[in-house]
């Protein structure tokens, strides 16, 4: 036999041995019981610690999970920004020795309307406004009135850096849940597709609730301790019999006693209601918050208002982590945070000039609690107390905001647009019928190919099995996931395989027939089929990566599968029948082919 025969039974040899490898996980996961594939711990338990710990995973259509599209309300993004600005300005010009009689974003466009308290001010605000360089423009100005608005090209850019930012908070956040291979990844413009498989219902739930939807925006603002605001509306005659006028008092700076006002009511829709009527009324730099009150023994649920600063000191942007703790005096589970270095400061510097006053930890615009500060806090910690009616409920809501906390906020509220569920029991009998229609086409392939093609069917089911090997073994590999399309791309592989092989056959029979030795027609018929089965894995190979390029969600699936056989069929339909046929006509030089 020539060197070369040798190397490519060697090459073949070590890619079977490799393939081994790399299948044996895959293997074992999906012939194992469905509630064991469900289970991280059954499947780690049933691999060998030898084998590498990569295998395919099973789609949502195979083990029931959770499909959804969720959009991202760039617009929010955008009046969010224009918030901040708004925010800015205002300090700024406190620092330039005045200050702006109004500053905010009045109606739904990103423009901020600013007052000047004199005209004499335009200067210094000019100068400021410049800062924002080419990202923000003077549309108008009449008198002490100024339009600033964002630039269109910034405002685009402004959406797209939100849907992405949104893309890699969900992300981190599902990850940390510890969801086996999840598919998360932009559609569109504004939407993002999120695919979960293997959940419960219940995990579902849980998943929807309190990971994905939530913004987890944390805001640290100063409460108004000396405004009226609330007095005033609360003793308006057209305050509604649920709203109630009451009393807060605490000890301030000094030991003086504050005694301030606000609204609360059993139903918080009521109270929403009536502040909308009276907003005009707020002072522009204040903004209105909500807190829920958990019922207790002797008093039912209710909300109550806080009057805040408008402007935000200190953010969860600064959040360096978040972690549950449990509180053995009040025996009550919450969530610890510590800020980095630069919050560390700003948190510190906000207790010490605001010491004596209340400090709001708002949450998702809700007011989640405003303690007094008692004095400088150092070193950058802070703590939101939960509202569980158990022990358990404190701890699984403890948990869940520590990881969006941790994964850091939605720049944009985000929503469903989209949404599918599969059980899990109509999963498990997917796989099964996919199991089955794989093995009724792998054993109609054989039983024709060993009828028709006698020994030389033996070597392309030979080949057959190689393929579906490295198959198995490149999914392993990628770790990709696998639907029931996906198998429907594994059945089309076969086919594809044994098509190669039955051009290659049909070509050797020709130079047979035309009386050529067994020798001279296998390489003759290998030759003339090789330009037939390149050109045909070319022309699907093509076709599955526009699919997956393009494709979402199970067509995805398939061209994956289809891609990934159609690059290994080219190899094993070709070297491997050609590897045994040259050992028996070469090797043992046989003076017929059995064909």
């Amino acid at each position: 036999m020539e060197r070369g025969w040798t190397y490519r039974l060697v090459f073949v040899l070590a890619l079977v041995g490799l393939g081994v490898y790399y299948a044996a996980p895959s293997f074992i996961y999906f012939f194992l019981d469905p509630e064991e594939r469900r289970s991280k711990d059954a499947v780690e338990a049933a691999l060998p610690e030898w084998l590498p710990e990569g295998h395919f995973n099973l789609g949502i259509d195979l083990q029931g999970g959770l499909h959804m599209v969720m959009g991202v309300d760039t617009v929010k993004a955008v009046q969010g920004r224009a918030d901040r600005v708004a925010d800015e300005l205002v300090e700024a010009m406190k620092d330039a020795g005045t200050e702006l009689e109004k500053a905010r974003r009045d109606g739904e466009a990103p423009v901020v309307s600013i007052v000047l308290q004199s005209e004499d001010d335009w200067p210094k605000l000019e100068e400021i406004l410049t800062e924002y360089g080419d990202t923000w423009e003077v549309r108008n100005r009449t008198g002490r009135e100024v339009e600033f608005a964002i630039v269109d090209d910034f405002e685009s850019q402004l959406r797209q850096d939100a849907v992405a930012q949104a893309l890699k908070t969900l992300r981190n956040r599902i990850d940390a849940t510890g969801v086996t291979e999840p598919e998360i990844r932009k559609r569109g413009e504004e939407a993002i597709m999120i695919q979960l498989a293997g959940l419960t219902a219940q995990e579902i739930d849980d998943v929807k609730e309190n990971i994905i939807g939530r913004t987890a925006q944390l805001e640290f603002k100063v409460v108004d301790d000396s405004n009226d605001y609330f007095q005033r509306i609360g003793e308006a005659p057209d305050r509604p019999e649920g709203v109630q006028l009451q009393f807060d008092q605490w000890q301030g700076p000094g030991g003086q006693l504050i005694r301030r006002p606000y609204l609360e009511s059993p139903d918080r829709d009521v109270l929403q209601r009536f502040l909308d009527v009276h907003e005009a009324e707020k002072p522009s730099d204040r903004v209105v918050g909500l807190q829920e009150v958990p019922a207790d023994e002797r008093t039912p649920a209710v909300y109550r208002t806080w009057l805040l600063e408008r402007r935000t000191p200190l953010t969860g942007d600064t959040l360096a982590n978040a972690f549950v703790a449990f509180d053995s005096e009040k025996n009550q589970y919450y969530v610890a945070m510590k800020f980095d270095p630069k919050g560390a400061i700003v948190f510190e510097r906000l207790t010490t000039e605001n010491t004596k006053r209340k400090m709001a930890i708002v949450l998702d615009d809700i007011v989640d609690s405003a303690p007094v500060i008692q004095g400088p806090i150092p070193n950058g910690n802070a703590s939101i107390n939960l509202g569980g009616r158990s022990q358990q409920e404190m701890l699984d809501e403890a948990k869940a905001l520590t990881i969006v906390l941790k994964a850091g906020a939605l720049p944009a509220p985000v929503f469903p647009q989209e949404e599918r569920t599969v059980g899990a029991t109509l999963g498990d009998d997917a796989v099964e019928k996919g199991k089955t229609a794989l093995s009724f086409a792998l054993v109609g392939v054989v039983v024709l190919m060993l009828v028709y093609y006698r020994l030389s069917g033996v070597i392309g089911v030979l080949a057959l099995t190689v393929n579906l090997l490295l198959l198995f073994a490149g999914l392993s590999a990628l770790s990709a996931t696998l639907t029931l399309p996906g198998i429907a791309g594994l059945a089309l592989t076969v086919g594809m395989a044994v098509d190669a092989n039955i051009i290659q056959f049909e070509r050797i029979r020709e130079e047979l027939r035309a009386g050529r030795p067994p020798r001279g027609a296998v390489d003759a018929g290998f030759n003339k089929a090789f330009s037939a089965i390149l050109d045909a894995n070319i022309t699907t190979f093509i076709a599955a990566v526009i699919l997956l390029q393009y494709g979402s969600g199970p067509i995805r699936g398939f061209a994956t599968t289809l891609s990934l056989g159609v690059l290994i069929n080219t190899l094993t339909a070709v070297v491997v029948p050609r590897l045994v046929f040259d050992w028996l006509t070469r090797g043992l030089r046989v003076s017929k082919v059995s064909i």
